[in-house]
């Protein structure tokens, strides 16, 4: 058992976990005897905190170790989820009030604490690719995500919807493990941190460097937003299905999308060093191919073309900025910090998308389809902008 294993464990268990409570928020509201409005309210501003927090803990893990924050960020993940599951238990007992109460206070202790996980394990992984390329470490951080988000849909087409209290307590017990393993963990000799010779660099300096790798993300997350927000949407207006149909159909198109990222980025590592040999821009013309074919779809078979070349797309561009951020000023930026702020430009992208998908459905200005594409057109030209400044952002 190594520390880079645990830091994939780590950001696997984030990941599925965060997919899983997303699926159950029906059974949530129903359970805790609030309404649906206010338990998806409470969870996004849980999630909107990471905005700030994932940048915080991820700077702090330069300095104090990358070991002892992500401790506390599954500390943070495993009472947050404790307190969802007693909610379900005994919400009726305690009254709508005190419910609303306990989980405004888990979701912030969500939001200030288990925003460190994914942040830290990266910037762990790459503490830990001394020998190999930075791509590597990132593809790797990529596919443990891919891999948690795959354990959602599983479970919505194996169990048909039963048992969600187990599946809570088995995620508790699950968290209780992992965290006696990273207790463990403290035991092992740390890598040597890339914390860069300047941690008194102001934050807006930070992002200044920072700033077409922040835009990349931000762009790429937005397109991640409206694809999540509206694919069940897509699918339900294209092929005249029910609500029921489209969203089986959608776990399925979930899972085999994550299967196929996986396999691309288990390919990635075997070929790709850093993203200037061409992964960048495969992932870029895939997704464009991708959107493509799903605003022009008549047919089940073009939506699984589409989905295959989106999958390939989606594999890709994540560790090719994600490298990038470990190779921007590494004498003056710590790693940690640069993890925060990509973090940070996650968390903004994906508001954006979903805030751009709502405003479609409900204004129909554009289309969701054309969306899609005009956000790969922006992606496009800022992996142009990069491609030509390769030489400023350094090769990792």
């Amino acid at each position: 058992m190594n520390l880079e294993l645990i830091a994939n464990l780590n950001t696997i268990t984030f990941s599925a976990l965060q997919i899983l409570l997303f699926t159950l928020l029906p059974y949530l509201a129903e359970e805790m005897h609030v309404s649906l409005s206010s338990v998806v309210m409470i969870f996004s501003v849980g999630s909107f905190l990471f905005l700030w927090s994932s940048p915080y803990w991820a700077a702090k893990s330069d300095k104090v170790g990358r070991q002892p924050v992500l401790i506390w960020g599954l500390l943070g993940l495993s009472v947050s989820t404790l307190m969802l599951w007693s909610l379900t238990q005994w919400g009726q007992q305690i009254g709508a009030t005190a419910v609303l109460v306990i989980l405004i206070i888990s979701r912030l202790m969500y939001g200030v604490m288990a925003s460190a996980i994914v942040p830290v394990a990266q910037a762990l992984q790459v503490d830990m690719s001394e020998n190999r390329s930075a791509m590597k470490a990132m593809i790797s951080n990529s596919m443990s995500l891919n891999i948690g988000r795959s354990l959602g849909p599983i479970y919505v087409l194996v169990s048909g919807g039963q048992n969600m209290d187990r599946v809570l307590v088995g995620f508790l017990l699950w968290l209780m493990a992992l965290l006696g393993l990273n207790f463990w963990a403290l035991r092992l000799k740390a890598p040597e941190r890339k914390v860069g010779s300047s941690q008194s660099i102001p934050w807006g300096m930070a992002l200044k460097r920072m700033r077409w790798v922040f835009i990349l993300a931000i762009l790429f997350t937005s397109y991640i937003g409206i694809l999540n927000s509206s694919l069940a949407v897509i699918l339900k207006h294209s092929f005249s299905l029910t609500s029921q149909d489209s969203g089986v159909l959608m776990a399925k198109l979930l899972l085999v999308s994550s299967a196929i990222a996986v396999g691309t980025q288990f390919l990635g590592k075997m070929f790709f060093r850093n993203p200037w040999q061409g992964a960048m821009v495969i992932g870029a013309a895939t997704l464009l191919v991708g959107s493509t074919l799903l605003g022009m779809m008549q047919t089940q078979n073009q939506l699984w073309s589409a989905i295959f070349f989106l999958s390939i797309g989606i594999a890709l561009i994540p560790p090719c900025y994600l490298t990038l951020m470990t190779s921007v000023d590494p004498e003056s930026l710590g790693l940690g910090r640069k993890a925060g702020i990509v973090s940070a430009a996650n968390t903004i992208g994906y508001t954006i998308g979903g805030a751009l998908a709502a405003i479609s459905l409900k204004i129909k200005i554009v289309s969701l389809e054309f969306l899609l594409v005009a956000l790969v057109v922006f992606m496009i030209s800022c992996i142009a902008i990069l491609y030509r400044r390769r030489d400023v952002v350094v090769e990792a």
